[in-house]
């Protein structure tokens, strides 16, 4: 049995599955469903989780374009919303905001690259599934960290949907909250 140490040269593997820089590996194509009028739970992660999304909040806004968030919370390095496709495909409607977001944010803060490669998705299936993916986004704040009290995030949809009626203002802050399923993180 032959042990092999190190990293293999690039001379040995097939050159149809490496890109130009060498020690970079292709990704393959991710395909997701394209279903009209969805309701998806986005997260979207900065490249190397650098703490720069909050740096201008209105660049962030401006960069929606045909869609807007309906819930959200924007941390310092990743940010996490609700989105109703209506007739656009979800991989369109994120790939046109990334580079949106990322020109603007290059114009404004010099060169360098702004987000990690893709983005994760959920699509909402019920309701159950939309509070608890409502609740995650809401806390966020809290368990990360940033916050004790999930109230006092300035960058959240929570003050909306609590003046709604859909949150009392204990919610989140009497103790520690725990969620089930997988949230992109």
């Amino acid at each position: 049995m032959t042990t092999i140490v190190g990293r293999v040269p690039n001379s040995v593997l097939p050159q149809a599955e490496w890109n130009e820089k060498p020690d970079t590996f292709r990704m393959k194509t991710l395909r997701r469903y394209k279903i009209e009028n969805a309701d998806y739970f986005i997260v979207v992660v900065t490249h190397n989780r650098r703490d720069i999304l909050l740096r201008d909040i209105d660049l962030f806004w401006a960069c929606w374009k045909s869609v807007k968030p309906y819930a959200w919370v924007i941390m310092p390095d990743h940010f996490h919303v609700m989105i109703s496709t209506r007739d656009t495909n979800i991989s369109t409607l994120m790939h046109n905001f990334k580079i949106t977001y990322s020109r603007n944010f290059r114009n404004k803060f010099g060169p360098g690259r702004v987000w990690q490669n893709r983005f994760w998705d959920h699509i909402i299936r019920d309701q159950q599934d939309l509070n608890n993916h409502l609740n995650y986004i809401h806390y966020n704040p809290a368990k990360h960290g940033m916050v004790t009290d999930p109230f006092l995030y300035e960058h959240s949809s929570l003050q909306k949907y609590a003046e709604m009626g859909y949150y009392s203002r204990s919610w989140g802050v009497s103790e520690e909250m725990k969620f089930d399923g997988d949230f992109g993180e």
